[in-house]
């Protein structure tokens, strides 16, 4: 690892400590270390849970960016071992514990996305089953009389799930220990994670006292609301991922309800806040081009300029001029005619009929055929087949050709 000089100015050391931040503790503690020169260990720990990493868990590695970029030591785990217990923190119902051979597959690719916001030759990549795997049973129960059955289980989502008769596996009641103690093997200064992560963070920081350790401070970050207004989450699909083509991902920005705008720029960008209120607080503008410049801020920040101003050109030809993608998928059918169900399900634009069923109903399927467009709400409709495209939603297309 690059040994670095510490960067302590003061104006920086503030903007880290308030941008897209939703809690600290200790936070004058932690600003007098920052302020001190002293390096600081800053872990993170991220659970291999899908193989794709998304903007909600990105803005917590822009984060730590943010502190590499001040000359201190990043700590990066990978729960390898903990994604097999699963943590709980958000769940409404108990999570499936997944299999070594799954967590394996979704490792595969995690540096090198996570190497899009972090400089890896920096930073500290551990695997938690390093230490974790090695815990004697005796160690793990004198661990656990430290902690009460009322404390786990009165954290909000374990309380609300009692309540409505909800089962809790033991082993997710062990997640923040697992957790805690991560941060006891790797001797964390700070720890930044997901304000839903407080819990978990708060473990640490106890684990740290009992092994007679300094206690890491805790920063936790804003919550990213996903496409559907609900928190970011690989498990409930409305995720933005950082792997996302430039296209796809400006579509899906300019899809954000405009109350999301304010937090996605603070979060997900560094563009600085005088100038974010300054454009917001002009009465003329349009939410919309507040829009562009977001999605071409975080767009160039995953992939390039060019390619986020290549994208806007897209979204405009489409949405504006209401002309077809540059680049469109086809799909060959060997049948003379198909239901308009079983066309979408052939072209892979929808998972299932029932899917394809809601689409057609709320209006949201159309047969283009050279300049002429049209909007098919009769899902019992059969179609001729022939060169065609067939658009299901705002961005999904493709392009139907007789076998």
């Amino acid at each position: 690892m690059i040994n670095m000089k510490i960067n302590i100015n003061p104006g920086k050391i503030e903007e880290i400590l308030s941008r897209g931040a939703e809690d600290i503790i200790d936070k004058k503690h932690l600003k007098q270390e920052l302020l001190s020169g002293k390096k600081l260990n800053v872990k993170f720990g991220i659970d291999p849970t899908g193989p794709r990493i998304h903007l909600g868990r990105a803005t917590q590695l822009m984060k730590l960016r943010d502190f590499q970029e001040l000359g201190h030591k990043i700590t990066l785990i990978i729960g390898d071992f903990t994604a097999m217990v699963g943590d709980a923190s958000d769940k409404t119902a108990m999570r499936r514990s997944l299999s070594p051979e799954e967590i394996k597959e979704n490792m595969k690719d995690y540096l090198p996305q996570i190497g899009r916001i972090l400089d890896l030759k920096k930073i500290d990549v551990r695997y938690n089953s390093e230490w974790l795997s090695k815990l004697k049973v005796k160690d793990l129960v004198g661990i656990c009389m430290n902690f009460t059955a009322q404390q786990m289980i009165q954290r909000r989502n374990f309380k609300e799930r009692w309540e409505n008769g909800k089962e809790i596996g033991l082993h997710e009641l062990l997640y923040p220990i697992f957790q805690g103690y991560d941060s006891v093997a790797i001797k964390a200064d700070l720890e930044v994670g997901g304000f839903d992560q407080l819990f978990n963070l708060k473990a640490g920081r106890e684990l740290q006292r009992i092994f007679g350790q300094k206690p890491q401070d805790i920063m936790t970050l804003k919550m990213i609301y996903g496409l559907d207004g609900r928190k970011m989450s690989t498990s409930w699909g409305n995720v933005i991922n950082i792997l996302d083509n430039p296209k796809d991902m400006f579509g899906k920005i300019m899809s954000l309800r405009d109350e999301l705008i304010v937090g996605y720029f603070e979060s997900c960008t560094r563009v600085p806040l005088a100038e974010i209120k300054n454009f917001l607080n002009v009465k003329s503008v349009n939410p919309k081009d507040v829009k562009k410049t977001l999605a071409r801020e975080i767009v160039a920040n995953f992939h390039s300029k060019k390619e986020a101003q290549e994208a806007e050109k897209e979204f405009e030809k489409i949405f504006e001029e209401k002309g077809l993608p540059s680049e469109i998928k086809e799909t060959k059918i060997k049948e003379k005619k198909l239901s308009i169900l079983d066309l979408l399900v052939s072209a892979k634009l929808v998972k299932s009929k029932a899917e394809a069923k809601r689409i057609i109903e709320q209006g949201g399927v159309k047969i283009i055929k050279g300049k002429e467009s049209i909007t098919e709400r009769d899902w019992k409709k059969i179609i001729t087949i022939e060169n065609m495209v067939l658009q299901s939603g705002k961005r999904n297309f493709r392009k139907i050709k007789k076998f």
